[in-house]
């Protein structure tokens, strides 16, 4: 069994310039367990443990749904806490983009398909998670997060299933497979 998500990598250009938003804003000063550089990506779905045997009628599926797929632009700009500021467990940036949702649509509509897969119950929100908080934030740092400032772009011309390892260190992540958009 493997723990199972799909998503889409950034560039490493993108993760550096997020790198830099982390030490602008000394994020590494609040009680935020920080997402490791490499680590950096927008998820689409965790797909739980899988077999597998599971794993390849995923990617089958996956690519299926993306084989007519246009490679797209997406935007990240803002700063957003799950489930909000005041009860903020979640520290990510914003990533805007019609088709990344329309295509996060056609997807979880595809792993219906799947006997395996949970059914996705929340709505689609694409983020770049920043961190996990790990303890309740005061209202100046409250304040300090959600002015975080931040403007990317870049185009999407893959997916990747991945392959999440637990660590004493935080997770690794290893792609399985690529999933090429036209």
């Amino acid at each position: 069994m493997k723990r199972i998500f799909l998503g889409i990598d950034l560039p490493h250009e993108l993760k550096n310039k997020i790198e830099k938003l982390k030490n602008e804003y000394q994020l590494k000063n609040l009680p935020i367990k920080l997402v490791e550089p490499e680590n950096s990506h927008i998820a689409f779905k965790f797909l739980a443990n899988l077999t597998d045997e599971q794993i390849a009628r995923v990617a089958e599926t996956v690519s299926r749904a993306v084989e007519n797929f246009k490679c797209f632009n997406v935007s990240i700009s803002g700063c957003l806490a799950f489930p909000n500021f005041e009860h903020a467990r979640v520290l990510a940036l914003k990533v805007v983009s019609p088709n990344l949702n329309g295509l996060a649509t056609k997807l979880f509509s595809r792993f219906n398909e799947l006997d395996f897969i949970e059914p996705e119950q929340r709505p689609y929100a694409p983020h770049v998670t920043l961190g996990r908080i790990k303890d309740t934030l005061t209202l100046s740092q409250q304040q300090k997060i959600s002015q975080l400032k931040f403007g990317a772009e870049f185009l999407v011309d893959r997916l990747q299933l991945f392959h999440s390892q637990l660590t004493a260190d935080g997770p690794a992540y290893a792609v399985l497979k690529n999933f090429q958009l036209k």
